[in-house]
């Protein structure tokens, strides 16, 4: 028996495309200006099966970020600002994410002949952008050292990527953790 058929394969695949497309991202290198972040920005590395974000404070190169007490390799997280090098663990390249001003309108995810869990899901991370609100560099900052020495790390649920987004947003949200929950609820319905 198909778990899925081509037409619903198709809609999946946009569904994907337009969840990974709701953060842009320019690439720039460890020792290189380009792009130059700035303070506050939201930083991505890819790692392979996963991106680790972080907040770049500028001036001293350093990173806020959920990683390990003894380094990238403990998966005990707490918030810890270091060194942008130790935030790249030997990564060459990082990304600079941007945000809109204002969150844009997520209803097309609703959207379609999908019902059930898949529509709850969509709705409820609709919901989330009630409390969107788009942070200077500084207060992004302010926010992430608020959290310094802040455990509580769960993959799911408050991850690196939850924590860099809300100090930018004030959502905690994980496009990396969404992406799997989507795939999940859409051949669930």
């Amino acid at each position: 028996m198909k778990l899925y058929s081509e037409g619903n394969f198709r809609d999946l695949a946009a569904l994907v495309v337009a969840a990974a497309e709701s953060l842009t991202a320019d690439t720039g290198t460890a020792h290189h200006s380009s792009p130059k972040p700035k303070n506050g920005d939201v930083i991505r590395v890819n790692r392979g099966l996963y991106s680790h974000y972080g907040v770049y404070v500028e001036g001293c190169r350093h990173v806020i970020h959920y990683t390990g007490a003894t380094g990238p390799d403990d998966f005990n997280g707490i918030v810890r600002e270091t060194t942008l090098d130790e935030f790249l663990n030997g990564a060459e390249t990082f990304s600079v994410c941007h945000f809109p001003e204002h969150p844009e309108n997520f209803s097309h995810y609703t959207a379609g002949k999908k019902g059930g869990i898949f529509r709850l899901w969509q709705a409820l991370k609709a919901l989330k952008l009630k409390d969107y609100h788009l942070y200077s560099g500084d207060e992004a900052v302010r926010r992430a050292r608020s959290k310094l020495g802040e455990g509580g790390y769960n993959l799911a649920l408050n991850n690196c990527e939850h924590f860099a987004v809300w100090c930018r947003t004030g959502v905690k949200d994980s496009s990396q953790v969404n992406k799997i929950i989507d795939i999940i609820t859409y051949f669930m319905s």
